[in-house]
């Protein structure tokens, strides 16, 4: 009982305490994890199992559809946004026709989705790290005396 309680108490503070974009990243793998999860109740025709997991993916997939902001993301937006909703399209009929390609494609998609956002966030990590260590560098050399004999 404890231990369910403190994992979730460590989760709750891992998400409060993440950046914008690895909150991201963790929506998506919660996407795809789920789906999986899906996808094997549908396999081992565990149908209540099947749409447990299918409901939570289709949630986390309408909440990326969400927290899409179309003045700052312009037409990247509106692409995200007409792909979420044709995921969530698929997602619907996968349920209707216990069709796990149809999950799969979602899986892909989605899978496809994360790298390239992993792979931007970071990059902008290490060309925040390197603008650190420049700025310290700068402020090394400021902090030098130099001695000539």
């Amino acid at each position: 009982m404890y231990g369910k309680n403190a994992h979730a108490a460590y989760q709750s503070v891992q998400v409060t305490t993440t950046d914008r974009g690895r909150l991201l990243l963790m929506m998506y793998e919660g996407a795809i994890k789920f789906l999986r999860q899906a996808k094997a109740g549908l396999e081992e025709n565990d149908i209540p199992k099947f749409c447990r997991f299918l409901s939570k993916g289709q949630a986390i997939v309408a909440e990326l559809m969400n927290t899409l902001d179309f003045e700052k993301g312009g037409t990247i937006a509106r692409d995200l946004d007409r792909l979420y909703d044709f995921m969530l399209f698929y997602l619907t009929e996968a349920n209707l026709h216990r069709d796990a390609k149809r999950i799969t494609r979602v899986i892909g998609l989605l899978d496809t989705i994360y790298n390239a956002y992993k792979e931007i966030i970071e990059g902008e990590k290490k060309s925040a790290e390197v603008t650190e260590d420049k700025d310290e560098t700068a402020e090394a050399k400021k902090d030098r005396v130099q001695i000539s004999l």
